[in-house]
């Protein structure tokens, strides 16, 4: 069974007295421990199919199945107990907590199921980030960095099935975005979580098992990368050749 299943998604919203189409039939799967990148210009559309993925918008039309679970036809209630349980999300802007420490942002997703946290799994997840020693620390006492670094110990501690990424290195400066990209693949594959990651890097893509392209609220298929296709020069190419 697929991870991820997106079978004819399309989404539009109010632009005034007409709807402006963003989604426009996008068709994707991923399987269990594949990282795949989507690449395409501002306002094609990859922010939104993240967050019809994740139930936090919801598609016109299509079907988005979840390990196996619809999440479009259910209800609010049970769109966020489905995500809560089987997705990590790490954010461009981090959205910790201002308040909390980097560790009680960790311990967040056991707190809102009502769970007791596995403070193993805490302590695991901080370690494998690098932040144990900051965990302490509150997000205004914190680098962007740091703040991105944490965010992914919040999404990986509950070893959800399902992780999504949007633009997770475009705040960080470029060596720390090159950790956090082998990070991510390096949880991925120790865990068994696949990836779905948006992003305007191709450096970042580059490093991904499957490279999507999206234009005109499409992906386009015959323009992917997968396997040993994927490199930063193919991936320039692409760009090149679809006017991205």
């Amino acid at each position: 069974m697929a991870t991820l299943s997106v079978r004819s998604v399309e989404k539009s919203y109010a632009l005034g007295q007409e709807p402006v189409e963003v989604l426009r039939g996008v068709d994707l799967t991923l399987e269990a421990g594949e990282v795949v990148a989507v690449m395409g210009p501002s306002g094609v559309g990859k922010s939104t199919l993240l967050n019809c993925v994740a139930g936090l918008d919801v598609p016109d039309r299509g079907q988005i199945e979840v390990v196996g679970q619809a999440m479009n036809t259910l209800d609010d209630a049970a769109r966020t107990l489905l995500r809560r349980r089987n997705i990590g999300i790490v954010f461009q802007f981090f959205n910790l907590v201002s308040n909390l420490t980097a560790r009680e942002n960790v311990l967040l997703p056991f707190l809102i199921e009502g769970q007791t946290p596995d403070e193993n799994e805490v302590n695991r997840a901080l370690e494998r980030v690098g932040m144990s020693a900051r965990a302490s620390h509150l997000p205004s006492q914190l680098s962007g960095g740091e703040m991105q670094l944490v965010s992914i110990a919040r999404a990986i501690v509950k070893k959800p099935p399902l992780l999504l990424a949007d633009e997770p290195t475009g705040n960080v400066n470029v060596e720390t975005g090159r950790r956090i990209m082998r990070l991510l693949k390096d949880v991925s594959r120790e865990v068994g979580s696949s990836l779905l990651m948006v992003t305007h890097n191709p450096a970042d893509a580059a490093q991904t098992d499957r490279v999507l392209f999206m234009k005109d609220g499409r992906i386009h298929p015959e323009a992917s990368l997968s396997s040993e296709a994927v490199s930063r020069t193919a991936v320039d190419e692409r760009l090149s050749a679809l006017g991205i």
